[in-house]
């Protein structure tokens, strides 16, 4: 291509943190550099300016798990503390990128959400001739305000109308497209807006099954409020009460408006002899281990723009417990999910795990069907969204 092409990983390079947005932000960094050059950008909120990554950064976006990772309950925070940040917003003076653009050709990337300065600043940095793509993946804080702080709520509206003024917005599901036409009211802009769903690559370190002998439920996920842990929770406490043995394990890291909640239960659990864990914020050589330790995974959220944790349980050969409603419905029709039509219903959460306790050929079934599943990989993806941005042809 000609000219420059920016990406924003501000997310993904700050720390080991690699959640969804974050799985995207460095696939799609990884492969759009085998097309064309790509100058991965940074936003510092002290100094209210994008700037080159430093050696860390760039080891972080590359790869997000040293030698010596241990689990965290929040990544990003742990491994930035404020004199940290203090002392990288100095170090990053002398690399801040001045977005000069004297024809239509470079091109910024936004992959990530964000909720800071960049929303007031943006519009006064970047030059009008510079081409803005994104990708939309979803509206959640929307569903519920009086679940989600007020800061955060105005700062997501203000994300919105930014987004809603890029050139071209990839949306990751068909829910998350019709999200963005309401929310943002950019339906009169049609031919700005596709959906590429998102895909999975199988995994590089895939272990063999490694089933324990008392089934292991997984479950990975943020600890946040549409995620529905409470009432995954309830479903499993009912099922030990009724002597059912098993192990349920929690993977994610915590958002720390909902998450207090979740450990009040699981310490209570705790307390009764149950065996629950919540692993935190893992390596991914460890959530392999667990992937082939257990016999199957659940989702219980209650809503998504896409729901990647079911492909990446999926592509691993084991069946997912998950939603019918909206994009989690998207994603799941292919096969290798048992669906629950009312997620906040514990006792449909704890039929459908009954289920595949006790079903050994009902498992077998889902299971066989993850295998036959076609997983779209990351180049592919890659080559859509990037034809869509008429940047390939």
């Amino acid at each position: 291509m000609e000219g420059e092409f920016f990406i924003d990983v501000t997310q993904s390079c700050r720390s080991s943190n690699n959640s969804g947005i974050q799985v995207v932000t460095r696939n799609l960094y990884h492969q759009i550099s085998k097309f064309f050059p790509i100058t991965p950008i940074t936003w510092d909120n002290l100094i209210c300016r994008y700037s080159h990554l430093n050696h860390q950064e760039l080891q972080n976006l590359h790869s997000p798990f040293g030698d010596n990772y241990k689990a965290k309950a929040r990544p990003n925070k742990e491994e930035n503390p404020f004199y940290k940040e203090i002392y990288t917003a100095l170090t990053r003076l002398n690399k801040r990128i001045n977005f000069k653009i004297k024809e239509r050709k470079n091109i910024i990337f936004f992959p990530e959400v964000f909720r800071d300065k960049r929303l007031s600043y943006l519009p006064k940095i970047l030059d009008s001739k510079l081409k803005k793509v994104a990708i939309f993946y979803d509206a959640n804080v929307l569903r519920f305000p009086h679940k989600t702080p007020p800061k955060r709520l105005k700062n997501f509206e203000n994300y919105l109308d930014f987004i809603s003024n890029c050139d071209s917005i990839s949306c990751i599901s068909n829910e998350s497209k019709i999200t963005l036409e309401r929310t943002a009211g950019i339906n009169n802009h049609l031919q700005k807006l596709d959906v590429h769903h998102l895909p999975v690559s199988k995994p590089i370190n895939q272990l063999s099954n490694n089933v324990q002998k008392i089934p292991l439920i997984l479950c990975v996920s943020t600890l946040g409020y549409n995620k529905n842990h409470l009432t995954l929770l309830q479903a499993v406490e009912n099922l030990w009460k009724k002597g059912l043995l098993f192990k349920l394990e929690l993977v994610g890291q915590s958002d720390p408006s909902w998450a207090p909640k979740v450990f009040n239960i699981i310490d209570q659990l705790k307390e009764k002899k149950r065996p629950i864990k919540w692993l935190r914020h893992i390596s991914q050589d460890e959530l392999e281990i667990k992937y082939s330790e257990c016999q199957f995974t659940v989702y219980p959220s209650l809503f998504e723009g896409f729901g990647l944790p079911i492909l990446e349980s999926l592509i691993r050969g084991k069946p997912c417990i998950c939603g019918s409603n909206g994009a989690l419905g998207e994603v799941s029709r292919g096969g290798g999910c048992l669906n629950i039509e009312n997620q906040s219903d514990a006792k449909e959460i704890e039929k459908s795990i009954f289920k595949l306790l006790n079903d050994a050929e009902l498992l077998k079934k889902l299971t066989l069907e993850t295998k036959r599943r076609v997983y779209e990989d990351w180049n592919s993806y890659t080559r859509k969204i990037l034809t869509f941005f008429s940047i390939l042809k």
